[in-house]
């Protein structure tokens, strides 16, 4: 009798873990970057955090800030930070950048990301031609954009790696207002 009771709360409990797993999804740091811009400094350090990066803890406010991933178990393709830009402890731009030394994988990674944003909004050609106004990302390849609200664009941009960052690809969040 107590061998089958523990056997039932050892089945439960594994149903239990196995519709915890299944069911925590969420942000991770593959999803594509769901912050506001405007949003103060300690706010976008939560965000960022959702997202799997980490603020270094006990640096003064700077007007660039970088964000690393956060320490994970397993390997991993590539690598990626967070540079948030602020002026008047306001968030006024955000970039993820990712470094693989496979460009199949960066291909692959460039694909998905602009997959999963485009399940947030879709593509947009005015936006693309806005964010051709400004200076385009040094070693771009390709660039999607998506406008996010009447002053939010993203660019997903598939990079030739170039100093200083040598990224793969770009996700960017930059204010640029409706024409």
């Amino acid at each position: 009798m107590k061998v089958e009771q523990s056997l039932a709360g050892l089945r439960f409990l594994a149903v239990m873990v196995a519709g915890g797993v299944v069911g925590c999804g969420g942000v991770t740091a593959e999803s594509p970057l769901t912050i506001s811009l405007g949003i103060p400094r300690d706010a976008v350090h939560a965000r960022v955090k959702a997202h799997k990066y980490c603020p270094k803890e006990g640096e003064r406010a700077a007007k660039t800030e970088v964000y690393p991933r956060c320490t994970r178990p397993g390997a991993e393709w590539g690598e990626s930070w967070i540079a948030a830009r602020f002026e008047d402890g306001k968030l006024v731009e955000l970039k993820r950048y990712e470094r693989f030394a496979d460009d199949n994988r960066a291909i692959e990674r460039w694909n998905q990301l602009i997959g999963e944003r485009a399940k947030l909004t879709p593509e947009s050609a005015e936006a693309k031609t806005s964010l051709r106004t400004r200076e385009l990302e040094p070693g771009t390849r390709s660039v999607k954009a998506f406008r996010v609200d009447a002053n939010t664009i993203v660019g997903v941009y598939l990079l030739t790696p170039s100093p200083p960052e040598d990224a793969s690809v770009l996700e960017s969040i930059l204010r640029v207002p409706t024409p």
